[in-house]
């Protein structure tokens, strides 16, 4: 039995779909206010919990073989400690007692970057060391932005033809597609190895390039708004003064606009090598989806 953490969010969806064509069992865990009943239609046993109480933890690990952590706070949230740290090592805690033979956890690219003012970060990286540390049999992956998180920009884009771009429109990143992310999760769950992938499709954008690749494959010419990190930097002062968690937060959102978190080439050849797997690129993702 599979138990996969922060089952209705974008990845999580997806492993436990994988999960299910695999006819594997699976466990997904979720909050009482998110949307499962498609969870339910595919035939996964929904676990509806809450991550910051570790009982519901102890219960929904039981009889589990195999763990995929896809939980996360949102990057403006005050609850990074809670979720992100502190429920993940809550978790690598139960897999120790419950002797899970491997624990998938997930992190971004730029954990190995500038932590210092990113919760996020810090949390990541620190959960990502203690699963090091733990004794079980783990493959953390650093990925880079998913696709799908593109999917409500760009349905706005078609409906408006409206793109906005927070911080520099020069600034070069990646993407990840969810489907390959599951995929690997899989493969990687069955293996008795403790390994770090860095996982990203090899093409770099900047983030007009992207506003570029929308209109071109909506036929539709992009009207830009710009939001600069200086009106990010003073919205950031200025909620400071009011809540210090809220300033806190916006850290970790100012730290990933400003750092170009790129995977290595040497590093997507690996995953493509150790999984035998084609990256798939943006337009197949969103062909895929529109």
């Amino acid at each position: 039995m599979y138990l996969v953490t922060g089952a209705s969010g974008q990845l999580g969806l997806r492993v436990v779909r994988r999960c299910v064509s695999l006819n594997v069992p699976v466990r997904a865990f979720v909050r009482l206010t998110s949307q499962y009943d498609m969870l339910k239609e595919w035939g996964a046993e929904v676990f509806i919990g809450d991550l910051q109480e570790p009982r519901d933890i102890t219960k929904a690990m039981q009889g589990i073989t195999a763990l995929v952590c896809c939980h996360g706070s949102h990057l403006i949230s005050r609850h990074i400690h809670a979720i992100d740290y502190r429920a993940t090592l809550d978790l690598i805690q139960a897999a120790q007692a419950q002797q899970v033979r491997h624990v998938t956890l997930i992190s971004p690219l730029a954990v190995t970057g500038d932590r210092h003012d990113s919760p996020f970060l810090k949390a990541k990286y620190e959960a990502e060391q203690a699963l090091i540390r733990s004794g079980l049999n783990y493959t953390i992956f650093r990925c880079a932005t998913l696709m799908s998180s593109l999917i409500p920009l760009a349905e706005r884009f078609q409906q408006t033809g409206i793109y906005v771009i927070l911080g520099d429109p020069q600034h070069r990143l990646q993407l990840t597609s969810p489907e390959d992310l599951a995929r690997c999760i899989m493969i990687a769950s069955h293996t008795s190895d403790r390994q770090i992938f860095s996982i990203a499709h090899p093409e770099i954008f900047s983030r007009q390039e992207i506003a570029d690749r929308l209109g071109r494959f909506f036929n539709k010419r992009p009207f830009v708004v710009n939001l600069p990190l200086g009106a990010i930097d003073g919205a950031r002062q200025f909620l400071g003064l009011f809540n210090r968690d809220i300033e806190a937060s916006m850290g970790t959102l100012r730290t990933l606009l400003a750092y170009e978190s790129l995977c290595p080439s040497s590093d997507i050849e690996r995953v493509q090598h150790y999984f035998q797997l084609p990256l798939e690129s943006l337009e197949d993702f969103l062909n895929r989806y529109f």
